[in-house]
């Protein structure tokens, strides 16, 4: 496993990344929002009431701003959207697509790997950039939606089904492709076993 240190450091890498946006950037939008969760954090996405809502809050928001001379949510948003969550969903889709390929690896030249199992980091791995085009669009969704210029110009409502679809697509392949990540690393850990048996 010496071979494959990148690799488990980009995943520490990734995970620190992620703690940073949903321990500290997240949080500090959503209590300028009164404490309404970002589209980004909602698994199901927000139908059209919730996110006509949010809109709300965030024009009243970018309005009282205006006053105080401070950043505004929406332009918070962006500023997240352009940054932290600029960098997090490439490196999440190659974190997923390692621990795909590593399982793959038992160290012992013993076994030769199943085909159901190469197909299965073959999954994986289209499940991780499926993931990623789906953050990356979801995300210049949600500015188109709730970033400054559109807070000038009024709320689309043509936009929510499509953000919704997003969001709902980005935690379905992230969690398909965990699960499936989980299995592989059991198949691993079991050949492994397996070829450590005597007689084998």
């Amino acid at each position: 496993m010496k071979r494959l240190w990148p690799g488990w450091l980009l995943c520490v890498l990734t995970a620190g990344l992620f703690a940073y946006m949903f321990f500290v950037d997240v949080p500090a939008i959503s209590a300028m929002l009164g404490g309404m969760a970002l589209p980004d954090a909602v698994m199901l996405g927000y139908g059209d009431a919730e996110a006509r809502a949010l809109y709300q809050a965030f024009a009243a928001d970018f309005t009282a701003a205006g006053a105080q001379g401070r950043q505004s949510a929406s332009a918070a948003y962006l500023a997240m959207h352009a940054r932290v969550d600029l960098l997090l969903p490439p490196l999440l889709a190659m974190s997923l697509a390692f621990c795909g390929f590593a399982s793959l690896h038992t160290g012992q030249n013993k076994t030769q790997t199943p085909r159901a199992i190469s197909v299965g980091v073959g999954l994986v791995m289209a499940l991780a950039f499926t993931y990623l085009a789906c953050d990356f669009i979801e995300n210049a969704v949600a500015d188109a939606m709730f970033g400054p210029q559109a807070l000038t110009t009024g709320f689309n409502g043509q936009l929510v089904v499509v953000l919704k679809v997003l969001t709902m697509g980005k935690f379905a392949t992230l969690f398909m492709a965990v699960g499936l990540i989980a299995a592989l690393w059991i198949a691993r850990f079991n050949r492994a076993r397996r070829s450590d048996a005597p007689g084998v």
